[in-house]
This record gives structure tokens, C-alpha cells and sequence, in this order.
């Protein structure tokens, strides 16, 4: 067992101690205040020497609550490739503090540059200024860490962690054509033929005659591919009002209640609060309500629409309203681990300096991103997805990326992506 002194017990250390050994590396500890007693493998975090052999990381006093300058601990990264450098200790850097800083988003508050959906910039981020947005950097430092205190006290103290994978998908909009009503299908129709979308036209034509089912109503192949490869997966569905970026069918339809009852029976249901959700508890408890209606069961899950959400005050929304985990952690323009990690965090709320117990889920990537966003094919996605799974395998991490039920389609624009989906899970 290992145990970690700090004269400090603040909620920042309480929380960032309990990441790193109880949820990441999944190995017993202890936390105290008191030098009496100590034993065994200890870790020194302070300034201060004892007189047993310990493992001394020496604070950078960042976990002090209150303090949000980060910035002057970032400086010399590109020398020394380390976040909260020092030249004292045993480790060369504080590791307690990076990935406070990284897993909390403290980089995200308070932020003045959003892009046109009033999100994050994922070039603001100091992981994508270092070009490390790709490494679960936090997984390899605590890794590491474990691997310096076995090899300083000679023992073979033993992570029991495991690697996961975990497939999630958004239902943005349940279906192209079918079940939207007689107005919303004849104005699509008139669009498509005024802009001559011939493909569109056929589609339309094949699904209205029950030629072909209609592209984005994949859900009983999933379902099947799901079950046969006991593949773990949550649907978020968006329940939102109709408006311009939120399209999905009448939460009321009964073809749409009977979907996301159907899917409840052999996997997780979520919600998808709304674009226009954005910070608004009333529209959010909404659109749980609604899912809560449908389903009959608590909602606990949620993964905000166009990854449109803000620190603190998102999270702090879900919390309050009963949601217990969220699977929005993740980039809308590239590949990577936002918050350094592919592990499972509680989101800590800086504004009030405490633990809460909402924790985020970080996802690596999603396919639209790697589709429209980047212009990979999907061959070259399949080698992409291939090198950085192996990245979370390497630390026994969770692997977890979006899908939607319209680019399993097959067809038009998702033509050969099906494969791409199923070389993720199946290697």
C-alpha cells in the first residue's frame, strides 16, 4: 500500500489523489496529514525531509485552493517536455499539480475566444500548442510514477487496472426521411429537387415505396453487432425542440418512443441535451423529462449536442439535475484526449472548490470529425483508430469514441465507413 503525506488536505489534493491511485491506477493508498506513523512506501508531497526513505515530489503549491495562474508553469515546456517542472526531489516535475490542472479544465474557464458555437477552441489548448493532444499524457506520467516508487523502494506494487472499450452513439436525428410529418417531408422534398440532389430524390423515392429502408434507420444492425460482440454502448438521444441545428423527429412520435424503448432493453439510454440548450437548466430538465417519460428510468447519462457546453456552468446544470456521468470530453475538430486522459474523471468545480460526483467520461474521437472535419478515407481511419487504441491499451485506459446511427449508413458520403466502425472494436 502506498501512502502519500502532505501537511496540505485541501479538496484540490483530496480529489487529484483519489484520481490518480483509487480510479487510474486502481491500487490502495492512504492520505495524511500526520508524519507520526508514517511506513512503508511513502510519498514525501512537501518541502519538508523525513527521516524514513520516501519518494519526495515537492510541491508547486498550485493545489493550495484558490490558485488559477497556470500559466507561469507552462513556460518551459518545449525544454523540458514537463508541465509544473522542479529541480528538487525525487520527481522532475509535480505531478499532482499537472494533472490537476489538465483533468479539472481549468483552462476553461473563463474563456473569451470561442468559436462560432461558443465552445472551446481546440487550438487554445497548451496539450494541442505542445502537439501532445494525441498522448493520454496523464495515464503515461501516473504509469510512470508507480514504475519510480517500485523501482526506489524495490518492490512490486501492481496497478489491477484493466482495459476497457466503450461504443457511444448520438441520435441526432433518428431518421432521413421517415416519421417527420407531412410539412417537414414535403419542404425537404421541394429542397432536394430545387437543388437537383438526385441521390437525395432516390433515397426519398426507395424509402417512400419500401424499396430500401431508410439510410439512418441502422439500429438493427447495431443493435445485432452490439450484442453478438458483447459490446458495452449508450444512445444519446436528442429530444430538444425543433430548430435549426436541432432536427430530430416529435419526442412524441410514437415510432420514436418505441425506437428508444426498444434500445433500452439491451443497452444504456442517454440524453442529447439540445444545441439551444446551452447552459439553461429549464431547458435541459426539459428534455430529461421527456426521456424520462419515454424510458420510465432515471436519466444518468447525457453527452451535450455539437459538443456545445462551458466550464463550470454545464456540468454544474447536470449535476443538479440528477445527472451522474457525461461523455462530452473531447475535441470537435480533431483526435485526442482533451483533458490528457482516456481514464474517467470527476468533474471538480474550481468556482466553489469542491468534488462533486458527476463524472466525465473523455471520448478519443468521433467520425464526423475524422469524415468532414479532416477528409481521412477510411482506410486511412482504420490505421488511425488502430495506433491510438493501442495508445489507451498501452496504459490499460478506457477506449471510448462517437458514432451516429446516419454514418453507419453505407451510403453517399458514409459509403465504406460501416467497416471503419467495426475495425474499432474488433481487432
Amino acid at each position: 500500500m502506498i501512502t502519500i503525506y502532505s501537511p496540505n488536505l485541501g479538496s484540490r489534493i483530496k480529489y487529484v489523489i483519489e484520481f490518480i491511485f483509487r480510479d487510474l491506477l486502481e491500487i490502495e493508498y492512504i492520505l495524511t496529514n500526520k508524519v507520526i506513523g508514517l511506513k512503508g512506501e511513502v510519498i514525501n508531497y512537501s518541502n519538508e525531509k523525513l527521516e524514513l526513505e520516501n519518494y519526495q515530489i515537492f510541491p508547486s503549491g498550485f493545489l493550495n485552493n484558490g490558485e488559477r495562474d497556470f500559466s507561469k508553469h507552462l513556460i518551459n515546456f518545449k525544454e523540458n517536455q514537463l508541465f509544473f517542472p522542479t529541480s528538487q526531489g525525487h520527481h522532475s516535475f509535480d505531478i499532482f499539480s499537472a494533472v490537476f490542472f489538465l483533468i479539472s479544465r481549468m483552462e476553461e474557464y473563463d474563456l473569451k475566444n470561442l468559436d462560432e458555437h461558443q465552445r472551446f477552441i481546440s487550438k487554445n489548448s497548451c496539450l494541442v500548442k505542445f502537439q501532445i493532444e494525441d498522448q493520454p499524457v496523464v495515464d503515461i506520467w501516473c504509469t510512470d510514477l508507480l514504475k519510480k516508487i517500485n523501482n526506489h523502494f524495490k518492490t512490486n506494487l501492481i496497478s489491477s487496472k484493466k482495459f476497457q472499450q466503450y461504443c457511444t452513439f448520438d441520435i441526432d436525428n433518428a431518421y432521413a426521411f421517415k416519421n417527420k410529418g407531412i410539412l417537414r417531408y414535403t419542404g425537404s422534398f421541394l429542397k432536394d429537387l430545387f437543388l437537383l440532389r438526385g441521390f437525395k430524390l432516390r433515397q426519398r423515392f426507395n424509402v417512400f415505396f419500401r424499396i430500401k429502408n431508410d439510410p439512418y434507420d441502422n439500429y438493427h444492425y447495431l443493435n445485432q453487432f452490439l450484442i453478438t460482440h458483447k459490446l458495452k454502448a449508450t444512445f444519446f438521444f436528442l429530444l430538444g425542440d425543433y430548430g435549426k441545428m436541432d432536427k430530430n423527429i416529435n419526442p412524441n412520435h410514437p415510432n420514436f418512443i418505441k425506437l428508444i424503448q426498444s434500445l433500452s432493453k439491451f443497452h444504456s439510454i442517454g440524453i442529447h441535451p439540445s444545441y439551444s440548450s446551452l447552459n439553461s437548466e429549464k431547458i435541459i430538465k426539459k428534455e430529461i423529462d421527456n426521456l424520462k417519460k419515454i424510458n420510465s428510468k432515471e436519466v444518468e447519462l447525457s453527452r451535450f449536442h455539437y459538443l456545445r457546453f462551458s466550464f463550470p456552468k454545464s456540468f454544474q446544470i447536470l449535476q443538479s439535475l440528477g445527472v451522474k456521468k457525461d461523455f462530452s470530453m473531447g475535441y470537435t475538430d480533431r483526435i485526442g484526449f482533451r483533458a490528457g486522459t482516456c481514464t474517467p474523471f470527476y468533474f471538480y468545480d474550481i468556482d466553489n472548490e469542491k468534488i462533486t460526483s458527476l463524472k466525465i467520461v473523455p471520448f478519443v474521437y468521433m467520425d464526423g470529425v475524422l469524415n468532414d472535419k479532416l477528409k481521412y478515407t477510411p482506410k486511412k481511419c482504420i490505421k488511425i483508430i488502430k495506433d491510438i487504441k493501442q495508445k489507451v491499451k498501452d496504459v490499460e485506459g478506457q477506449f471510448t469514441c462517437i458514432w451516429h446511427n446516419e454514418s453507419l449508413s453505407n451510403q453517399d458520403r458514409w459509403f465504406g465507413w460501416r467497416l471503419v466502425f467495426e475495425s474499432t472494436w474488433l481487432d
